[in-house]
Order: C-alpha cells, then sequence, then structure tokens
C-alpha cells in the first residue's frame, strides 16, 4: 500500500492528500484509527474536535481556502523559509464583481506516540510542502521531527493558522478597495463586493470559532497526552488565532459601516431621480391640461378658431412652468 511516509529518530511522519478508501482501509488495519473518524473525513461531515482514544488521538481542523477553478491550488512553489514562517506570500485578489469566495476545508491529525497521521487534500499545499522538506534533507526532519509528534502536529498547526493571516489581510484591503470605490461611483459590481465580503468573514468566522475553545483547551491542559512541555506552545497559537477573530470583527463593523454608506448613496440618488421626475412631470402639468383641452373636438372653445391662440397658449404654458418652479424654489423642494 503506497502511504507516503517520512521517519525520522523513530516517529513516522505519514501525509496522505485525497486519501482513497484503501487508503483508509489501511490505516484502520494497521493502525486501528475507527473507520467512523475515516468515513467522517471522506464525507466531510465532522467539526473541528478533539477526541482522545487509548491508542491515539484526533484533532480536526478547518482551514481557509479559496476555489481556483481549472487552476491546481498550490501550483505556486513556495520557498521553505516562507513554510515555516507560515507568512507566506498571499496573491491578492482580482477586484471585481465576481469576487472569489472563501471556502473551508478539513484537515484530520492522527497523532499517536510515534507517529502523526495527517488527512487532507490539496486545500492545504503547506503540507505537502512541510512534507517534502523532511523528505528531502535531514535539517528539516531534525527540526520539524525532533520533537515528537505533538511538537510537529504544533508546527504544522500553526503554519495552517498563520496562513490564514493572508485571508484576513486580503479581506481588509479589499473593505479598503471598497471604501475608497464607493467615494467614486456605486453599482451592481459594489453591491456584489460588499456582499460577497460580508459572506467571506462570516464563513470565516464559523471556520475560527469553534478552533478557539478547542486550542483554548489545550493551553489548559485538558488533554495530558498532548500537553506536558506543549502548554506555552498552545498559548502561542491561540493568540495568533484571537487576534484572526479580533480583525474579523473589526472588518464585520467596518464593512457594515460601508453596506450602510452605500445603502445611503443608493437612497439619496433614488430620491434625487424621483424629484426630478416629479420636477419634469409637475411642468408639464400645464402643457398636459392646454394640450387635452384644446385638442377635444368640442364646439364653443374660447378663441380656437383664432390663429393667435396658439401664442396665448404658449405663454400660458411657460408661465404655468414657471409658477411651479418657483413654488418649489419657494418651498425649498429643489
Amino acid at each position: 500500500m503506497n502511504v507516503p511516509t517520512v521517519t525520522h529518530n523513530g516517529l513516522s511522519f505519514i501525509n496522505v492528500n485525497k486519501p482513497t478508501t484503501e487508503q483508509l482501509s489501511f490505516l484502520n488495519k494497521n493502525f486501528g484509527f475507527s473507520m467512523l473518524n475515516l468515513e467522517d473525513y471522506m464525507y466531510k461531515t465532522q467539526i473541528p474536535k478533539i477526541e482522545v482514544d487509548e491508542d491515539y488521538s484526533l484533532l480536526v481542523m478547518d482551514v481557509p481556502y479559496i476555489q481556483q477553478g481549472k487552476s491546481k491550488a498550490g501550483t505556486t512553489r513556495k520557498t521553505m523559509p516562507d513554510i515555516l514562517s507560515g507568512r507566506m506570500p498571499f496573491p491578492a485578489l482580482p477586484r471585481s464583481a465576481k469576487r472569489k469566495r472563501i471556502n473551508i476545508g478539513e484537515v484530520d491529525f492522527f497523532i499517536g506516540k510515534d507517529y502523526l497521521v495527517i488527512l487532507h487534500d490539496d486545500r492545504t499545499p503547506q503540507i505537502d510542502e512541510l512534507f517534502d522538506m523532511c523528505k528531502i534533507t535531514s535539517k528539516h526532519r531534525e527540526d520539524l521531527m525532533g520533537k515528537g509528534a505533538v511538537y510537529l502536529l504544533y508546527r504544522i498547526a500553526d503554519i495552517l493558522v498563520d496562513a490564514s493571516f493572508g485571508y484576513v489581510e486580503d479581506i481588509t484591503s479589499t473593505i479598503d478597495y471598497i471604501d475608497r470605490q464607493l467615494e467614486e461611483k456605486s453599482g451592481t459590481a459594489l453591491i456584489e463586493d460588499i456582499s460577497v465580503t460580508r459572506r467571506n468573514i462570516v464563513v470565516f468566522e464559523t471556520m475560527i470559532k469553534p478552533l478557539l475553545p478547542i486550542f483554548g483547551d489545550l493551553e489548559k491542559s485538558k488533554y495530558p497526552k498532548l500537553n506536558g512541555e506543549m502548554v506555552d506552545y498552545w498559548s502561542n497559537l491561540l493568540d495568533h488565532l484571537q487576534k484572526i477573530w479580533e480583525r474579523l470583527e473589526d472588518n464585520k463593523e467596518l464593512i457594515a459601516g460601508i453596506a450602510s454608506s452605500n445603502e445611503s448613496v443608493l437612497s439619496n440618488r433614488s430620491n434625487e431621480l424621483v424629484k426630478f421626475l416629479t420636477v419634469i412631470t409637475s411642468i408639464s402639468f400645464p402643457f398636459v391640461i392646454v394640450n387635452n383641452l384644446y385638442s377635444m373636438n368640442v364646439k364653443g372653445l374660447p378663441y380656437a378658431t383664432e390663429p393667435w391662440i396658439v401664442y396665448v397658449l404658449f405663454l400660458v404654458i411657460f408661465a404655468g412652468g414657471v409658477a411651479i418652479i418657483s413654488y418649489f424654489k419657494y418651498r425649498d423642494w429643489l
């Protein structure tokens, strides 16, 4: 069975990208993982959680990703320092009405005494990069795997969390862009940008919210198998998650204010249009009355047969229009 594995000092790092049913059966038979948990991963029915079994622990994390369409996720190779820092370059999203939407991916960590098994897919290319680094050099194997399975879990989780900062920064820059656009114009594209951005924030928050108590429990040493000397590390990771949550909350307030401002601008434009149409209708009112009156085939209309009556009627219409405009000005309606 082809299950990608790197071994260092008795620790096995097993990276299963897009697991097949055969690979899941192999993990069930050789590691004793519950088929319920393995099948839950296949059907993406799990929520972020920690489960501690007699032989292993399970950590389920959600991570953000953007659907790239026909392009393959992770085709841009990052440098090793970028991967290890977690602060990898995040490509700016195109500014258009059809903005790309943030979605939620799932990563499952099975942590044993001498192994770490990861189930994921192409939505988390950072894991594949780390795995490749461990395969290539003993230095990176020692750096990432030299302190045991729980430390390796922390390093990978920390990189995934720090990579989320790129999405937060993009949301922030998007809000700045929308704010500038609001000063220049407002239309369907801007409304869709606001709508997609608000959705992205909500989706992101639904991903972060369940992770906060999970890593909060790890910080409080609720799970002895995953704690020990790792308490400070989990505290650092929890701090990063809290910063992401706070920035999302700030962005939510900002986009709500911008949305309210945009609605006010659109409402004001609608009012201006209604006002303009009202003025045009009011000015044309004398013309409509006179036209209807003298267009009727009725005998006895005053001076209907006189040629000069046309000029008089035009004068009456003009005077009526001027009188209406003057009255609007007097009432400060214009």
